[in-house]
């Protein structure tokens, strides 16, 4: 399933600009044009109105199979739990399969994970998702934690609420399901220190502290903004779609598309590396030839 994860369908700027385009195509045609051309739009308006029928179907076939995937999800998290119990919890960072979730995070995350940050996600026993069809459409990422000493949450919760339905005054513009707002939830920090703040470090918990888009488009702070909700959606999307049912390929460094700055880091420096030893091997090839 796709979804086109936009923080609004369209901002009032660019609803202006549309309009004024759409003002601007209008005079290039006659009248019979314009009558031709307003039937075809009806057409396509019934065929956005399929879309959404389509979105809505896929939706209830998804959490239809919500439960059978979680019977496969709840044997992986027996798996994890097994290991542990016969090696008694014990574990050096990142290097085994303790660490599973935290491994599997740093292998795809996008975001900052900080040395505290991995002494928590230590205790990270599962991520699992939600889906919701009514009243709304939305979806929950769910951190599943053992107990620790540092909250009291068992589990944290990243919730994205989607629209599937175009927009009333311009329902042309509809290109498909959009994640529009997304909520964290609080966190119970066992600590006061611990608590994120608009002056703490870089860390991984501020994922469940979104920021809010402000209503003004014109607001200094409005495309920072924007643009941190965007890096967002599409985070939560691709922990749903991806990294949760591929956690194991994720975890053994098989999947491919891992989008951690350190795997980019690796990456830039082994195509440095093979750009380098072209040159040399061209170099000698040339050598040779002479």
């Amino acid at each position: 399933m796709e979804a086109v994860r936009n923080p609004r369908s369209q901002s009032a700027r660019a609803k202006c600009i549309a309009s004024q385009k759409s003002q601007s195509m209008n005079e290039k045609y006659s009248e019979e044009e314009k009558m031709t051309i307003a039937e075809m739009k009806q057409l396509y308006l019934q065929t956005i109105q399929l879309d959404v029928e389509l979105q809505r179907e896929i939706y209830n076939m998804e959490k239809k199979f919500e439960t059978k995937h979680n019977e496969i999800f709840e044997k992986r998290k027996k798996i994890l739990q097994d290991f542990k119990k016969k090696n008694h919890g014990d574990s050096t960072p990142n290097d085994n399969v303790t660490n599973f979730w935290l491994r599997v995070l740093k292998a795809s995350y996008t975001e900052f994970i900080s040395k505290k940050d991995e002494k928590i996600l230590g205790y990270l026993n599962d991520i699992r998702t939600k889906l919701y069809n009514d009243p709304v459409v939305k979806f929950e990422v769910q951190f599943h934690f053992d107990k620790n000493e540092f909250f009291t949450n068992d589990v944290l919760v990243k919730t994205y609420y989607l629209n599937c339905v175009p927009d009333i005054e311009d329902p042309l513009s509809y290109d498909g399901a959009e994640i529009y707002k997304t909520e964290g939830c609080n966190i119970d920090w066992n600590h006061p220190q611990d608590r994120i703040t608009k002056d703490s470090d870089q860390t991984f918990f501020e994922f469940f502290n979104p920021p809010t888009l402000p209503k003004d488009v014109d607001d200094p702070n409005y495309c920072d903004i924007n643009a941190i909700l965007q890096n967002d959606f599409e985070l939560g999307f691709y922990l749903k779609e991806r990294v949760i049912p591929k956690a194991v390929i994720f975890f053994t460094g098989e999947i491919a598309d891992c989008q951690s700055s350190s795997d980019s880091e690796t990456d830039t420096d082994d195509t440095e590396e093979s750009d380098a030893d072209e040159v040399e091997d061209e170099g000698s090839s040339n050598g040779a030839d002479k």
